[in-house]
């Protein structure tokens, strides 16, 4: 019996443990600032100490991802390497990505791997996506611009993508980040732009991201679950017993 308890223990932490790869809607956006150029963005997954995921604000080609899908147009690309483990749920934050002195990560760190990324106030878009190989995988995007719905075609992004319109200094998702009993329930939210507060025309260069990680509400057992627990209880209970007794006798 014990070393069945101790199963039942140590499978849980262990699935925990090991990291998940990204796949679309694994991360989102959280912010976006152009009066700053930078951004934050949520895992929803674990990630492994040294995954490279990529960020650009070019442009999809429309094509699937897998046959022909890729990035192209003007903009940049930016390299970001976790470095030390990320937790799920955690959010990161870039900022300065116009600068090659002065950009930087609150998580790993991240450098300019191509083009000149710096962030506009209107037509942006903005992806952060991982490679299989050769494989473009866009993971998430964010964008502002009248074609970016079109844009997006063939990405694999229609449920993991926020479009907001117009002229955008500042926005940032103000929905909850607690609560939910799975990272996952988050998505919804997240991608949803009547969730995000967003400021038009204003000087927005000093505004830092809110850095509150998202969190998961401990579930509670259903009737029947506790049920169960408590007739196992009442089984061993009645076991000990009768064994107690049989020693006595003999």
């Amino acid at each position: 019996m014990k070393n069945l308890w101790m199963a039942l223990v140590i499978l849980p932490m262990s699935a925990h443990a090991a990291a998940v790869v990204p796949s679309p809607g694994g991360l989102a956006f959280v912010s976006i600032n152009a009066d700053e150029d930078g951004f934050a963005l949520v895992s929803f997954v674990d990630l492994a100490a040294d995954t490279e995921l990529f960020m650009t604000d070019q442009s999809w080609n429309g094509l699937a991802s897998g046959s022909g899908g890729a990035f192209e147009g003007g903009g940049g690309v930016l390299t970001w390497t976790v470095g030390s483990a990320l937790a799920a749920g955690s959010v990161v934050r870039f900022s300065s990505v116009q600068s090659a002195a002065l950009i930087g990560a609150s998580h790993g760190s991240v450098l300019r791997s191509s083009g000149s990324m710096s962030l506009a106030l209107t037509d942006e878009s903005l992806y952060v996506y991982a490679m299989a190989g050769s494989t473009v995988v866009p993971l998430a995007a964010i964008g502002n611009g009248s074609d970016f719905a079109t844009e997006l075609a063939g990405s694999g992004l229609d449920a993991a993508s926020l479009a907001l319109s117009g002229r955008v200094d500042f926005a940032e998702y103000q929905g909850p980040r607690s609560g939910e009993t799975a990272l996952a329930d988050y998505r919804s939210k997240v991608f949803d732009p009547g969730q995000w507060l967003v400021r038009k025309s204003t000087d927005e260069s000093l505004t830092a991201p809110d850095m509150t990680a998202f969190s998961v509400a401990a579930a509670v057992p259903e009737a029947d679950t506790y049920a169960m627990m408590l007739a196992g209880l009442g089984v061993m209970s009645i076991v000990a017993r009768r064994r107690s007794s049989a020693a006595k006798q003999a």
